[in-house]
């Protein structure tokens, strides 16, 4: 055996992937996974709730507050049978051109419930909404009609604002003070980010809130989703991260039922919100990611943690924990690239990791490759759950629950397949072949009502399936000492997405019904040409550094040209 041989085997040995394999999968992990699944819990009323929390309601303008016969700027209520986007068509739009129509009785069934609002708009003075679905959204209650019509797509876009800038604040707490304190800060920022919305009532301060929950909720996303994956052993890592998806999807179904409930906002939002409740005295207690104590050189605690979860999971291990504890601390000093003492500055030695990661040709790769894709199908997976409205005026509720289901689904299929597939295959082909089912819609007559919900719910199983692995697929695509960044990063470009989603579903697909299709179609299919580039990391350790990750891109090129060593291989394999 040569010495290069002996290193890697020792190197093996003493990898941290190694140790959690030793400690297995038991009640430690347990405390964990809950407190991911109640961060997960609180996302979907704020991410996809849009159709139902701030869905445009049908009304009708007046000159005056009384009269009846005088009704210049809408379009009169239409009974029978409703087409696709009859509200919007028939309700809520074009309040300046159309004019001189008259009331009948017919146009105002006697089952209907008005009230008559001043709007101090110069299209719409006066206005009544048709309260049969709704109560009260936030569209109804600030007018955002006619002349405010431009401000409907705000309420879910700062939103996504928030999550942009969650991405970055707590990407960088997560990594500079622990996954846990990262946890612990956006719970108690989240609970009070929704109290303000919920109980202000002036729409510009609602905006601000929506800014700082977005942050809230994507800066505890990051850090407890990583906490969760570093703390699994890398076989179990593809299992716990896709059924970690199951408590968001089944939220997405039980956030429609308290919708078709409660259909006054504010107390939807109040009731959804409840899990941050439980979430904030669960994070006091849940452990630190040892394997982030590990690569912050806080060796005493991360022993404390293993030592706990070793008694947990009764573990038997060969060695004591302060000697494998030493023995990583000590492999990854000489794997570290970056020297720790050419800067006493914070800043130039954030800038120069970052240079660094710039000029490696496989972090470029990831970086560029994994922020389109993202960019893509957030965009797709957030527009095809946004457009209830456009889609269905009558049952938003059944929609909306639908891709919950289908949500649920989709974890539920890609978890065995990503065992078998990979990550990368399972992404580009549930991008693709969703793509191309949005796009299929639009050949799809409109008297065939449900093969076109056959279509879109397709669609939104294979994107959601592959939004779904790609959760577990990102963070392991960077290495731990800059994972919760990297992630963030990523991230934040789907954040991006997701803030142009509610461009087209608000502002485009009205008026182009055809729009929606063919944009999220077309992007779920560019999105996934981006897997190619991406390696794949099924059944493989996590990179601790930088250097990892370019050894694990030289071993891929090498495997593609079939000159790998097959006793590496095995070795390789020896590892998980």
């Amino acid at each position: 055996m040569t010495n290069d041989q002996l290193a890697r085997m020792t190197e093996e040995e003493d990898g941290f992937d190694h140790l959690l394999t030793k400690l297995g999968f038991g009640p430690w992990q347990g405390i964990t996974l809950v407190t991911t699944f109640l961060v997960a819990m609180i996302l979907p009323s704020h991410l996809i709730g849009s159709p139902l929390v701030s869905a445009p309601v049908p009304f009708r303008c007046f000159t005056d507050a009384l009269s009846l016969d005088d009704w210049p700027q809408s379009l009169p209520y239409r009974e029978g049978k409703e087409t696709m986007n009859s509200t919007r068509k028939y309700f809520n739009g074009r309040c300046l051109e159309l004019s001189n129509l008259s009331v009948t009785q017919e146009d105002t069934p006697a089952h209907r419930t008005f009230f008559r609002h001043r709007t101090y708009m110069s299209s719409c003075p006066y206005i009544e909404y048709d309260n049969t679905i709704f109560s009260a959204t936030i569209v109804s209650e600030f007018h955002l009609v006619c002349d405010e019509l431009h401000l409907q797509p705000f309420y879910q876009m700062l939103f996504n604002v928030g999550g942009i800038l969650g991405s970055f604040i707590g990407g960088h707490i997560g990594d500079r003070f622990g996954r846990r304190r990262a946890v612990q800060i956006g719970c108690i920022a989240n609970i009070l980010s929704v109290l303000g919305t919920t109980l202000v009532p002036v729409y510009s301060f609602i905006l601000v809130m929506r800014i700082i929950t977005g942050c809230t909720c994507i800066g505890t996303l990051i850090p407890a989703w990583n906490m969760v994956l570093e703390s699994t052993p890398s076989k179990h890592r593809s299992l716990v991260g896709m059924l970690s998806g199951l408590p968001y999807s089944v939220s997405v179904v039980a956030f429609a039922g308290v919708a078709y409930c409660i259909r006054t906002w504010r107390y939807l939002m109040l009731v959804c919100a409840s899990p941050a409740l439980l979430l904030l005295p669960l994070s006091m207690i849940v452990d630190e990611s040892p394997r982030w104590l590990v690569q912050q050189g806080r060796a005493t605690e991360a022993t404390l943690v293993l030592q706990k979860a070793a008694r947990q999971n009764s573990a038997k291990l060969s060695r004591n924990v302060d000697a494998l504890v030493n023995n990583i601390l000590e492999a990854n000093k000489h794997k570290n690239d970056v020297a720790q003492d050419t800067t006493s500055s914070e800043f130039l030695a954030t800038m120069k990791q970052i240079y660094d990661y710039i000029r490696s040709p496989g972090m470029r790769t990831i970086l560029l490759a994994a922020s389109l894709l993202w960019f893509l199908q957030s965009g797709v997976y957030l527009g095809v759950a946004l457009n209830a409205n456009n889609f269905t005026s009558t049952d938003p509720f059944l929609y909306v629950a639908l891709t919950g289901i289908m949500d649920g689904t989709a974890v539920l299929l890609t978890t065995p397949l990503t065992l078998y597939l990979g990550r990368r295959t399972i992404v580009g082909l549930g991008l693709c072949v969703g793509g191309i089912l949005l796009l299929l819609d639009l050949l799809v007559p409109m008297d065939y009502y449900w093969i076109k919900w056959i279509l879109v719910m397709a669609g939104f199983l294979m994107v959601a399936g592959a939004f779904q692995v790609n959760y577990v697929y990102a963070p392991e695509l960077f290495p731990t000492e800059a994972r919760t960044r990297g992630f963030a990063f990523v991230n934040m470009m789907g954040s991006i997405g997701f803030m142009c989603a509610p461009l087209v579903t608000t502002l485009v697909a009205p008026y182009a019904w055809w729009a929606a299709s063919v944009i999220f179609g077309c992007s779920g299919i560019i999105g996934s040409l981006m897997v190619a580039f991406l390696p794949e990391t099924s059944n493989q350790p996590l990179p601790e550094t930088l250097r990892d990750v370019e050894v694990r891109r030289i071993q891929s090129k090498s495997k593609e040209k079939g000159t790998v060593n097959k006793g590496y291989e095995t070795g390789g394999e020896s590892r998980i």
